[in-house]
């Protein structure tokens, strides 16, 4: 168990990197000079020099050049690439929007939004998908079960952003004041509510299949001739064997729990990170985008080792080593 870890944090580590790399290339080299965002061309080159020296956006990119910069000294390692690294990993990087404030600030500031509208979605979400899916699938073969998948698949049909179109011209023919913003703590209900329903039929498909899947095991049917209940095989048996696929499929969203949803936070009105994200890159605030970026990965990261773990305690056939 502990060797396991050891590679895994190891490779955590090393992903991590290759991602705080892979973000430096895209947004630092490839996306080219941003301070034509953000410096008027009318006050001339030397304001333009001025907002990058500021920044250190002047500076060599890797290694600094300078006659008489050793490896050994930090002088040597004061460029671009090396800031970048350090302001991923300490979330101290200076938005170019607003140059008084850190990320790490920022995340405090808005984190709480993006919070507040994502875990009631996935939690809500998560346990009416479960529910619906074991009624469903208990009743396999029936009506139930056909209108069901019929209503689930058509759920999946219609696009997320029709839910959300609906949702908001419903709620400004009902309650206008709630239906944009955060003037009151009632409007946070309502994309919270689109976000459920959006995501329902989705979950319930799969989560049907996979109660299916194992209800043709071998010891369901044993079970079952010994005279078991179908509701305690279900709901005692079959439910912890089947949660090896639902986890994978709750860490996937774990990153959005902190970052929100984006789309939802943009139409809504909801000032949280997920909407910090999108106006960044419309913004071209590369440390806010770059920094959000490494918050997600790692996010994403821990959330797999700790799903690795959870497959051994769900699971006693997996062993860990």
């Amino acid at each position: 168990m502990g060797a396991y870890l050891l590679r895994r944090l190891i490779l955590s580590v090393f992903t991590i990197l290759g991602v705080m790399v892979l973000t430096f290339v895209l947004f630092n080299l490839i996306a080219g000079d941003v301070s034509s965002n953000y410096v008027n061309p009318k006050l001339g080159d030397q304001a333009k020099q001025d907002w990058l020296e500021k920044r250190g956006l002047n500076k060599d990119v890797i290694f600094n050049k300078t006659a008489g910069a050793k490896f050994w000294t930090g002088e040597f390692y004061d460029t671009q690439f090396w800031r970048h690294m350090i302001d991923c990993v300490t979330f101290q990087g200076h938005s170019y929007r607003y140059p008084d404030k850190t990320l790490m600030s920022i995340i405090a500031e808005k984190a709480k939004y993006s919070l507040a509208l994502t875990v009631p979605m996935m939690a809500i979400g998560w346990f009416a998908g479960l529910a619906i899916s074991a009624f469903v699938a208990y009743f396999r073969g029936t009506i139930i079960d056909r209108a069901g998948v019929f209503i689930t698949v058509l759920g999946m049909c219609v696009p997320f952003l029709a839910y959300m179109i609906l949702g908001q011209w419903a709620m400004f023919q009902i309650s206008p004041q709630h239906a944009w913003g955060l003037a009151s703590p009632v409007n946070i209900y309502v994309p919270v509510a689109i976000g459920v329903i959006a995501g329902l039929g989705g979950s319930v498909r799969f989560y049907r299949t996979v109660f299916l899947d194992e209800m043709n095991r071998d010891y369901v049917r044993t079970a079952r001739a010994k005279g078991v209940p179908l509701p305690g095989i279900l709901f005692r048996h079959v439910l912890r064997n089947c949660m090896l696929p639902i986890l994978t499929s709750v860490v996937m969203s774990i990153p959005f729990l902190i970052m929100g949803s984006l789309l939802l936070e943009q139409f809504f009105g909801v000032n949280g990170l997920g909407d910090l994200f999108l106006s960044s890159i419309n913004d071209r605030d590369v440390p806010i985008i770059t920094g959000l970026t490494f918050l997600t990965t790692v996010i994403y990261v821990i959330g797999l080792v700790i799903t690795d773990i959870l497959y051994a305690v769900f699971d006693p056939r997996i062993r860990l080593r």
